[in-house]
């Protein structure tokens, strides 16, 4: 991509954290709950394309874009441009007071852009509120009450999403009794088959077990839907293989049960699709969207069928700060510069997957080497023939690596997995030096 930048790195001039950093760090101790984990101690001044300043002077390239927010980097000036336009015109008057024309042309566009015949839109503050109002909609069409989601699933931090999410996530921990009527089920993580079977001569004996849970009691008959990220995305970047969305939704169409697609993460262009579902022959009945939705701001979307969006009795919907003027203005811009980035995708995916894979195959403990599009990852094993996760060593490597210039974050369901978040707009020789610190972390971290 042919994009210039005023900050240029990644350039380390102070051993990071930082004096100021480190000051900031101490007022969190103080000031924040401790329930509230941030993961590396810089405190960011100044953020522009894929660069990150801390007070203290240091630049860091970020592969974590605000945890997948930030698809088109930092402060793209077409969004920043929608977001000063709509605020010299009003900030907030509440939809459920008056229309507004961001809002109903956020609306059109879903509906060109979703897969399938998506053609009515509910907007909201953040993807974790779209996953309550989803299931609130689905429960009134369908008039059923199990949700069935997988147990590495991430979908909010909201008592319901918790429920949804997977039993062994931290999110959880000390927070039940958590929803009732909500049945975890096992994903397609092929890497670690519950099954302890290989692709594709298991012939996705794990959608089998679905099918078996939906039509057993008490779920029989009494299910109304299955909540699911295409590519888990808190869980580990795990993508399941061929076939397999396919066969879910062959169940999910044989019990009645509606297929819910949370494209939160892993939508706008992260896989190199603009939905990640699209990598499969499936359309979903409804799709929740947030995150890079806005590029920024807090918002979220459930979009649908229209049949099932009017299942809600009238005025029993809705959110003082949904759809915010200013948020659905940049929303509109950051989809028509997700489209134009898109081609980049192919290239940032091609880069990374062949130094994966010549990690894999030099580093003892890199177990796996998955994902799609710009959505990928390394899983750390203590070694290849036993598997045990390595979770402390995930940790040291994101420290290293945040030491030497590079922001990424570590993560899934054991806690073993490095993420790459990139930003779609990255040129090659920057996406290289991401790429050459982490592979110096593996080498600092393991060979020595």
């Amino acid at each position: 991509m042919a994009m210039t930048w005023k900050l240029k790195g990644p350039k380390i001039v102070v051993d990071p954290p930082g004096p100021r950093s480190r000051a900031a760090m101490a007022r969190k101790e103080k000031f924040v709950t401790d329930g509230l984990k941030v993961q590396l101690p810089a405190e960011i001044d100044v953020a522009e394309g894929p660069f990150l300043r801390d007070v203290d002077g240091n630049v860091y390239l970020d592969f974590t874009v605000g945890l997948g927010v930030l698809n088109c980097g930092h402060r793209p000036k077409e969004v920043v441009k929608a977001w000063k336009d709509q605020i010299d015109k009003f900030d907030h008057i509440c939809f459920m007071v008056s229309t507004y024309e961001p809002y109903l042309r956020l609306a059109e566009e879903m509906a060109r852009i979703c897969p399938g015949d998506l053609t009515k839109s509910l907007f909201l503050t953040s993807g974790s509120e779209a996953i309550e109002n989803a299931v609130k909609i689905a429960r009134a069409y369908s008039k059923k009450r199990w949700l069935v989601s997988y147990t590495t699933a991430f979908h909010g931090r909201t008592y319901l999403d918790i429920s949804l999410s997977g039993e062994e996530m931290r999110y959880r921990e000390g927070f039940g009794p958590l929803m009732p009527f909500i049945q975890l089920v096992e994903y397609a993580y092929c890497y670690r088959c519950h099954l302890g079977l290989e692709y594709p001569s298991c012939n996705l004996a794990c959608a089998d077990v679905i099918e078996e849970a939906v039509t057993s009691e008490p779920l029989k008959g009494d299910v109304c839907c299955l909540i699911a990220e295409p590519v888990q995305g808190s869980g580990g970047f795990i993508n399941p293989p061929k076939g397999y969305w396919e066969r879910v939704r062959e169940i999910c169409d044989d019990n009645q049960i509606l297929f819910i697609d949370d494209e939160i993460q892993a939508g706008f262009g992260r896989t190199g699709k603009f939905f990640s579902i699209e990598h499969w022959k499936v359309y979903p009945d409804i799709v929740v969207t947030g995150k890079s939705l806005s590029m920024g701001l807090p918002l979220g979307a459930v979009t649908g069928r229209a049949e099932i969006m009017d299942a809600p009795s009238h005025g029993s919907l809705g959110g003082t700060y949904g759809g915010s003027p200013i948020a659905c203005a940049g929303a509109l811009e950051a989809i028509k510069l997700t489209k134009k980035v898109l081609p980049n995708v192919k290239m940032v995916h091609n880069v990374i997957k062949r130094r994966m894979d010549g990690w894999k195959k030099r580093f003892e403990v890199v177990g796996d080497a998955r994902g799609l599009g710009a959505m990928m990852a390394i899983e750390l094993v203590k070694t290849k023939k036993g598997k045990e996760p390595a979770p402390e060593l995930a940790r040291n490597i994101q420290m290293n690596c945040f030491r030497k210039g590079l922001y990424l974050t570590s993560g899934g369901k054991l806690g073993n997995v490095v993420r790459l978040h990139p930003p779609l707009t990255i040129n090659k020789m920057l996406l290289q030096a991401g790429l050459d610190i982490l592979e110096s972390a593996l080498e600092e971290e393991t060979l020595t």
